[in-house]
């Protein structure tokens, strides 16, 4: 097996041969090289339909289909984040595991939801899935962002990869170093990539039950820069998913605040929660159990909807299999990138019950975490 560099990418090739599409699944594309409506249309009704009329699923076909192809996995932010590079440990499991090329395909932009988007348009034969924020894709439908033209309930989901709390955390000669000096502050400024980007709305929450005077700058491509703008001071407050953030706290770049989980996290076991810090108000507690269950999503791997029902459950067996690999784990603990795997029926359950209960406080929730802090 031999790894190349492509671009922001690279490539996990087996000892296959690389196959043509077969012509039935190349997508229908309008003059300037796009889905058109009516294919996306087809592609989604098709797959809600084939279930339902007792489609027989043939595993052996999917195998087939996937061997010596190329299968191609969208991450939503630069090279380096915490969505790369658990993308970048496990993509060599899975190309050995289906005997295909995997290549990890970096597409940043609008706190990764631009990948996601470019999903929908690819082709709908499961050579594309994304190592996803399922956490932003909840949030960015449930908010009717902008560009955010997809239904949670109808992607695919293929298996959650991993879950760690955020972490607020300030740079080493933050102005504001402690939370009573956060909470003193006449402006707390916090850097995030854009509004509900999975870390702004984190953001929000934790201003608004601990009563911070806050302003999210937004702009920021992603991890890396989010991070260095605390290390630089150019804002004074940055949260991050605490298994990215340990490596800047391990080697003191900068300084753990709080969690903002249902508990102290392992790695971390001196690092209170935000509820230890800032005992929320009994007519706040509803935003942070709200936010804590969207975050229960984490990251995951997902195909868009349409694509065939055998090559899903194809690809939620693989990862079955490969997220529950002693060897992928011990790797995971070694770098400090431990799996919380979740079957992706199990997810797409998830999911389905955060989509309803979110709905009965949505006009405060939005509020909140679009308009409040910016």
């Amino acid at each position: 097996m031999t790894i190349e560099l492509l671009r922001p990418a690279f490539m996990l090739k087996p000892d296959t041969r690389n196959q043509d599409m077969p012509a039935c699944c190349s997508p229908e594309r309008d003059g300037r090289g796009r889905f058109t409506r009516r294919q996306i249309s087809l592609g989604v009704i098709s797959s809600l339909i084939a279930p339902a009329v007792g489609h027989a699923l043939d595993p052996s076909a999917a195998a087939e289909f996937y061997r010596g192809k190329t299968l191609r996995i969208l991450v939503g932010s630069p090279p380096g984040g915490g969505y790369d590079l658990y993308a970048r440990m496990i993509a060599p499991y899975v190309a050995a595991k289906i005997g295909a090329t995997v290549l990890v395909e970096n597409k940043d932009g609008s706190g990764g939801l631009a990948a996601l988007a470019a999903l929908l348009v690819r082709p709908l034969d499961g050579l594309t899935i994304m190592h996803a924020s399922a956490e932003a894709a909840i949030l960015s439908q449930l908010l009717a962002r902008p560009g955010a033209t997809w239904d949670v309930t109808r992607l695919n989901w293929l298996a959650k990869t991993s879950m760690a709390p955020k972490l607020w955390f300030v740079g080493q000669t933050a102005r504001y170093p402690t939370f009573k000096d956060a909470a003193a502050a006449e402006k707390l400024t916090w850097s995030a990539t854009g509004p509900a980007d999975n870390i702004s709305d984190v953001q929000s929450v934790i201003s608004y039950v601990a009563g911070l005077r806050s302003k999210i700058v937004t702009g920021y491509r992603g991890a890396g820069d989010m991070s260095l703008a605390v290390m630089r001071n150019e804002v004074d407050c940055g949260v991050l998913s605490a298994d990215s953030a340990l490596p800047l706290v391990l080697n003191q770049s900068v300084k753990p605040i709080a969690l903002f989980g249902s508990k102290r996290w392992p790695d971390l076991p001196d690092v209170p929660t935000v509820r230890e810090i800032a005992t929320p108000p009994a007519d706040k507690q509803w935003i942070i159990e709200l936010r804590q269950k969207i975050g229960e999503a984490q990251r995951a791997m997902v195909a868009a909807p349409g694509v065939p029902a055998e090559r899903v459950e194809f690809l939620r067996g693989a990862f079955a299999e490969v997220l529950t690999d002693p060897a992928l784990l011990a790797e995971g603990v070694r770098g400090k990138r431990e799996l919380d795997y979740l079957s992706g029926g199990e997810l797409q359950r998830l999911i389905d019950g955060l989509m309803t209960e979110a709905k009965v406080r949505l006009p405060e929730f939005r509020k909140i975490v679009l308009e409040s802090y910016f």
